[in-house]
C-alpha cells in the first residue's frame, strides 16, 4: 500500500486516537460532538467526532477528487483529444501510479473502450448511468458499480474530453473500493473499536471498515440495520444507534456534497 503524508489536522487527530486506541469509545450524550475513550490509564480523553467525520470524508473524497483533477488537466492535452490511444495510455499509467489503485481507461463516444491493463475490452459502457451524464459534459466522481472489465467493486471517476465544446471521449478509472477502504483505514490508523463507513442514496455501502460489506445493501444485514439507513437517508447529518453482529453502535454522519456519499464514523460498545 502506498504511502502518504497525513495533513495536519490529521495528525492530531491521529494522535487523539492513538492515546485512546486501547480503550472503550462511546458518543456522548447522543449529540454527535464528541467521543470520550478511556485510555489504559484510565484517563478521559474526549476527541470532536466532528473532526473524525470531517477527517473520514476529506480522505475518501480526496482520493477521487485527486484523479479527477488530474483527468481534467490531462483532457486538454492535443494527444488525449486526438484520442491517440498510445500516448493516452502512457498518461494514464502516470496517473495510476500516484493515486489509489484503480482500472484507467479511455471511452469512445461510442462507449467501447480500452483500459491501461488491457487495450481491447470486451463490453461497451453505453448503458452505465454514469457514461451517460460524462457524455453531456459533466465530471463524474463516486458512481458504485461492478468493473465490467474486471467483475470488481468499484468507485468510478469519469471525466468527458471536450474538441469545440463536443465531447470527443472520457477519460474514467474505476477506483477499487476495498483498496481505498484499506487506504482510508491507514491513513487515520483507527483503533479497534472505532468505525467508518460509507453510502450512496440506494443506499449500496461503498467505503467500509469490514471490506466484506462493499456494495452489500444494508437492509439486507437485519431489521435494525435497514431502520438506521432509512433513518440517515432521510437527512444531510445527524446520529443514529443500532445494533450489528450483536453489539451496539453509534455513528455521526452526514452527507459528502461531491460523490453524494453518507459518510459515517463511530464506536462499537463492548469492543
Amino acid at each position: 500500500m502506498r504511502k502518504r503524508a497525513l495533513s495536519a489536522g490529521l495528525s492530531l487527530l491521529l494522535l487523539l486516537f492513538m492515546c485512546a486506541g486501547s480503550g472503550y469509545g462511546q458518543i456522548l450524550g447522543g449529540n454527535g460532538k464528541s467521543f470520550a475513550a478511556n485510555g489504559a490509564k484510565g484517563a478521559e480523553l474526549v476527541v470532536d467526532a466532528r473532526v473524525a467525520l470531517a477527517s473520514l470524508t476529506t480522505i475518501g473524497d480526496g482520493h477521487l477528487v485527486k484523479i479527477a483533477d488530474e483527468f481534467k488537466l490531462l483532457a486538454t492535452r492535443d494527444e488525449v483529444i486526438s484520442a491517440d490511444w498510445d500516448r493516452i495510455k502512457a498518461l494514464l499509467t502516470q496517473v495510476a501510479e500516484q493515486n489509489v489503485p484503480g482500472m484507467m481507461w479511455f471511452a469512445q463516444p461510442s462507449g467501447d473502450y480500452k483500459t491501461v491493463e488491457h487495450d481491447g475490452v470486451e463490453g461497451n459502457l453505453k448503458s452505465r448511468p454514469y457514461f451517460t451524464r460524462a457524455l453531456a459534459g459533466k465530471t463524474v466522481i463516486g458512481d458504485l458499480v461492478v468493473s465490467k472489465s474486471t467483475g470488481k467493486n468499484v468507485a468510478v471517476v469519469a471525466v468527458p474530453v471536450l474538441k469545440d465544446k463536443d465531447v470527443v471521449g472520457v477519460l474514467g478509472c474505476s477506483v477499487y473500493l476495498d483498496k481505498l477502504s484499506e487506504q482510508v483505514k491507514e491513513e487515520m490508523a483507527l483503533p479497534s473499536n472505532v468505525i467508518f463507513y460509507s453510502f450512496d442514496s440506494r443506499p449500496l455501502m461503498a467505503l467500509d471498515w469490514d471490506t466484506r460489506l462493499i456494495l452489500r445493501d444494508p437492509g439486507e444485514l437485519g431489521p435494525e440495520v435497514d431502520k438506521a439507513f432509512k433513518e440517515m437517508l432521510k437527512k444531510d447529518q445527524g446520529t443514529v444507534s443500532y445494533t450489528f453482529r450483536g453489539k451496539p453502535r453509534t455513528v455521526v454522519f452526514k452527507k459528502s456534497p461531491v460523490t453524494d456519499w453518507w459518510y459515517a464514523v463511530g464506536v462499537v460498545q463492548g469492543e
